[in-house]
């Protein structure tokens, strides 16, 4: 069983009670973080103590990916100093960056070759194409149920091998139809149905969004053209379990 809940999903900045790219994975026993964008930590302490997470994979560097993962080592300082039963915060990423402060937190390094085992999650990397290093990530429960997050990045063939048959794909949509370019390192929506269409997922959940215009437009031009699965507009704690 993998549920997935969004915590932050806007591109950039993040809009009034909202936050940038932050999901909450959990399993039947294990519970894990994909990125803290900016003001993550403030909206996931809404619905989950976050005393009881220990892992957080960090996709890239750009800070509505990774804002708050500093002020989680801070929380989680202040938890051990208050001597409540806490671990050691894990953050897998590309590099260490300022990830570190023993005993409160420590970095496991990734990359695209990468295979790791997190409590029952089986999790693998895949370099996209984006200004900067970034990772797609995969993550696999013991009965083959997938979860691919895009993270950042242009629509390439290797994405679209990546994603293929995910039960649930979290893509960025950066840009309204036919806005943007490749060259940005992000996709717009006609970008999306095209990956939709060649890797199938059962749903795809549509993120990383623009902070200005209708988002309402984006899901809507995607539904009409992706019609095999389904197609949800990520917002502030929505909930999709397989």
């Amino acid at each position: 069983m993998i549920k997935l809940t969004v915590i932050g999903e806007c591109s950039g900045a993040p809009l009034a009670s909202h936050a940038t790219s932050c999901y909450l994975v959990e399993g039947e026993s294990t519970s894990l973080i994909l990125d803290m964008g900016s003001a993550s930590l403030s909206l996931l302490k809404v619905i989950r103590n976050f005393d009881g997470i220990e892992h957080v994979v960090v996709s890239h560097f750009h800070p509505d990916h990774s804002a708050d993962c500093a002020v989680a080592v801070y929380d989680r300082l202040i938890a051990m100093q208050c001597g409540r039963d806490v671990k050691p915060l894990v953050f897998h990423a590309l590099e260490e960056r300022d990830l570190t402060l023993p005993p409160y937190s420590r970095f496991v390094k990734i990359d695209e070759c990468s295979r790791e085992e997190i409590g029952e999650f089986s999790i693998s990397y895949m370099k996209s194409e984006h200004p900067v290093d970034c990772l797609a990530v995969k993550v696999q429960d013991r009965d083959g149920h997938t979860l691919v997050y895009t993270a950042d990045g242009a629509l390439t063939d290797r994405l679209v091998s990546f994603s293929s048959g995910a039960d649930i794909l979290i893509a960025e949509c950066s840009f309204y139809p036919d806005m943007g370019n490749g060259g940005a390192g992000h996709m717009n929506a006609n970008d999306v149905c095209t990956l939709a269409v060649k890797a199938e997922p059962d749903c795809l959940m549509l993120s990383h969004l623009p902070v200005y215009g209708d988002r309402g437009i984006i899901s809507d031009y995607v539904r009409k053209r992706y019609e095999k699965g389904k197609v949800l507009l990520a917002s502030p704690y929505l909930e999709v379990s397989i």
